[in-house]
């Protein structure tokens, strides 16, 4: 038995000339030489995609991969401090890292955290997400828009995105790239819109297939879930979608970005750095060390927890230490271990960790307390037993604020707890 080939048979169409049928593909009438526009002008389309399309995607992208890099180094660092986590990391961690924190940039004016928070990410789950997300959409608009336009845009709309969690979600704890990937995904969808008539079709239309319905379900998705902060979500994506309409795409005949944009791009680079080295120049989280990438760090509610109830009793210790020298009579007892237990007492205070403005207003009041109750010890060793009564009614007066501070303290202190995932009996076992 023998096999033959199949033949393809050519498409033939009539030609508008002779009439005669001629490849559709051909340019030309096979037969009278008729020339076809139609395919002469989807022949020019096709060419005209090919070279725009090669002049964008074959431009580097390394910016995309140092940002990637910046967010894998960070959270390595952070893992050295214990933050080696699949879905959540402790707040005070976040915060001595750079989170963006309202207090912290409205009282203490730590204004680089709305640069550094771009860069720091809340569990491995986290990071993965957004850097996968910046590997797709962050090559495409830094061949399209070049580096120099990529490292201004990514910026400024992380810058805005984490502006808008500070005006509409103030106060949470936020970090991620999301905004700023929100505003790469604006950018793209500005892009396809305003130049859809000098880019290919289908590039315009492959870009909104892609990029709108991506858009949508992650909005949505913010709003479902209450731990999404979709306030940074709707800035960067604003902010990429103005940006994109004001500033121009690098064309294809382009080769290097104009004097002005490498002047912002490199301003960009300085004002990351210099973030990050005022992050960590104060940085106030726990101690990084090797051994903290096998073992998480105690949650900074249970430190602040335990350090106020420890200095608490250390402050009642010593209402019974001086109580015992006012009855004794004796001007010359030795109140050291009182004087010492109040200043471990202060110490531990200053260095717990800042969780919100209640938090720290109970800290506070409870650190003048001890410092009050101090000094009360050193009036004593320096008084005679003339200045006892004035002794008495300070130590009276201490100990009535002790006890305002006491009822105030355990009011306030169950919804605190709750608030951040915790119950008085969790403590207790």
């Amino acid at each position: 038995m023998t096999l033959n080939p199949i033949a393809n048979e050519p498409q033939l169409r009539p030609c508008p000339a002779c009439g005669n049928p001629t490849p559709v593909e051909s340019a030309s009438c096979v037969h009278c030489g008729a020339v076809n526009e139609d395919a002469q002008k989807a022949a020019r389309e096709a060419a005209t995609e090919h070279r725009f399309l090669s002049a964008l995607f074959t431009r580097s992208n390394h910016f995309t991969m140092i940002f990637i890099g910046i967010n894998v180094g960070v959270f390595l660092l952070m893992g050295l401090a214990g933050g080696f986590a699949l879905t959540s990391v402790d707040p005070e961690l976040l915060r001595g890292f750079g989170a963006k924190q309202n207090d912290l940039i409205a009282e203490h004016h730590q204004y680089w955290r709305v640069i550094t928070s771009i860069f720091i990410h809340i569990g491995f789950i986290h990071l993965f997400l957004n850097n996968y997300a910046l590997w797709i959409i962050g090559q495409e608009i830094e061949q399209i828009y070049g580096s120099a336009r990529f490292v201004v845009l990514y910026l400024a709309t992380g810058v805005i995105g984490s502006i808008g969690s500070y005006l509409f979600n103030p106060d949470a704890t936020s970090a991620g790239a999301s905004g700023a990937i929100f505003g790469l995904f604006g950018v793209m969808a500005t892009f396809a819109f305003k130049y859809r008539k000098e880019i290919p079709k289908t590039l315009s239309r492959d870009i909104m297939r892609r990029v709108l319905p991506i858009i949508a379900v992650n909005l949505l998705f913010g709003f479902s879930v209450k731990i999404v902060d979709n306030a940074a979500h709707i800035g960067g994506l604003l902010a990429g979608i103005l940006l994109a309409v004001a500033i121009p795409y690098m064309r294809p005949g382009e080769k290097r970005a104009p004097l002005g944009w490498r002047i912002a791009q490199t301003t960009s680079l300085v004002l990351i750095l210099v973030s990050f080295v005022s992050a960590f120049r104060g940085y106030s989280g726990p101690r990084l060390a090797l051994s903290n990438l096998t073992r998480r760090t105690a949650s900074s509610v249970i430190v602040y927890s335990d350090r106020i109830q420890e200095a608490d009793r250390l402050l009642v210790d010593s209402f019974r230490s001086l109580d015992a020298a006012l009855g004794s009579g004796n001007p010359n007892v030795d109140l050291t271990s009182a004087l010492e237990s109040l200043e471990r007492a202060i110490k531990s205070l200053n260095s717990t960790p800042r969780i919100d403005a209640d938090s720290d207003k109970y800290r506070q009041r409870l650190l003048d307390l001890l410092v009050q109750q101090k000094l009360l010890l050193i009036g004593f060793s320096q008084s005679s037993t003339t200045d006892r009564a004035q002794l008495r009614e300070n130590k009276n007066a201490i100990i009535n604020q002790h006890s305002r501070f006491v009822s105030d303290y355990g009011q306030w202190f169950p919804g605190f707890l709750k608030e951040h995932g915790y119950q008085l009996k969790d403590r207790d076992q």
